[in-house]
């Protein structure tokens, strides 16, 4: 039986969240690729790149299997997760809280310095919005 875990799913992939940070360094974290949530989810090929994209930047050990069903066979005392408003995730949530511990953690709110620099973004933006959304965009480059 494992002591303490945390999962990440996928609306909490973000190496700088607090999750990875101490006293959590050293806890065991898993990615749980769950085909039929995904399925469910309708996720399109590209976001699903994206996610694995993404978990392979990160200290982190996934999972193939249902998501429930792999909890289960781990058995562990206690679940650190990411906070989302997601409901399908926190359903998941409220059924691994039947039997086990589970703590939610939000992420850092994110924030600009008063010295950014958006003004070049936005000048670049202006210009390219025409033809960044465009099918071929990417062609004429």
């Amino acid at each position: 039986m494992i002591d303490t875990i945390i999962w990440l799913h996928d609306k909490g992939l973000s190496i700088s969240h607090p999750l990875f940070e101490l006293p959590n360094a050293g806890t065991p974290c898993f990615f749980i690729w769950d085909d039929g949530y995904f399925k469910q989810r309708a996720y399109s090929l590209k976001r699903l790149v994206f996610i694995y994209e993404s978990l392979c930047e990160m200290p982190i050990q996934i999972v193939q299997g249902n998501t429930l069903e792999i909890f289960t066979e781990m058995r562990p005392q206690k679940i650190i997760t990411p906070y989302t408003a997601d409901t399908e995730i926190n359903h998941l949530i409220k059924q691994l809280a039947k039997g086990v511990a589970v703590e939610t953690i939000r992420s850092k709110p994110f924030s600009m310095t008063p010295n950014s620099d958006v003004k070049r973004f936005f000048k670049y933006w202006s210009k390219a919005k025409k033809t960044a959304l465009l099918e071929d965009a990417g062609k004429n480059l």
